[in-house]
């Protein structure tokens, strides 16, 4: 650069040329290096605000351990209570048929008797034995009926119930009733389990 140029010319121009060399320098720095790292700086401080908050939430749930493990293991006790006493498939069979004789003895004439197919409930605890069932009687007896379903120590389902065909017999109104009664066995497996975690749950005698 020739200096000498700069001698002859008027000073306003000198400082309008100076102003603008200051410009360009204030503009370079601001373009090149201010705003790329006020940027970082910027996702480093939501990064760091992210990470806080994650630690904030990990602490509330640290402070909550003790008290889940405590809910966990009553929940366990209350499983393994409810697997006992699910009934073996035999006795499960053995209570379908307890459910015929009930309806003989409450003067229900059986129609049909089909045992559906035995199914695994989705939770895999137990299976599902499901019998159609169509009988003729009064809505007397049919009321006293499911009424002993009802106090069986064993849960029995009913679903599907279906009146119709009503007539007169003996001064009484009988009708045709059709329904499935589904009575529930523990799975084979999970009774297994249930008993090695209750051998593990039992305090070791001395």
């Amino acid at each position: 650069m020739n200096f000498d140029v700069l001698k002859n010319i008027p000073v306003y121009q000198k400082m309008i040329i100076f102003l603008l060399f200051i410009l360009i320098i204030v503009g370079g720095f601001f373009y090149f290096a201010y705003i790329p790292k006020n940027n970082r700086i910027n996702a480093l401080q939501n990064e760091i605000a992210k990470i806080n908050n994650e630690i904030q939430v990990n602490k509330t749930k640290l402070r909550r351990i003790d008290e889940l493990k405590a809910e966990n293991e009553i929940l366990q006790k209350r499983l393994l209570e409810l697997q006992e006493q699910l009934p073996t498939e035999t006795d499960a069979t053995a209570l379908l048929k307890q459910i015929s004789e009930l309806g003989v003895q409450t003067g229900l004439d059986f129609k049909s008797w089909k045992p559906g197919s035995k199914k695994q409930n989705s939770s895999g605890l137990y299976m599902e034995m499901p019998v159609s069932v169509e009988v003729d009687g009064s809505y007397h007896n049919l009321g006293v009926f499911f009424y002993r379903i009802g106090k069986l120590s064993r849960i029995v389902n009913i679903t599907g119930l279906n009146l119709g065909s009503p007539k007169v017999v003996r001064n009484k109104i009988h009708v045709h009733t059709a329904f499935t009664a589904t009575a529930f066995s523990a799975v084979e497996g999970a009774k297994k389990d249930v008993e090695q975690k209750k051998t593990k749950t039992e305090p070791k005698k001395k």
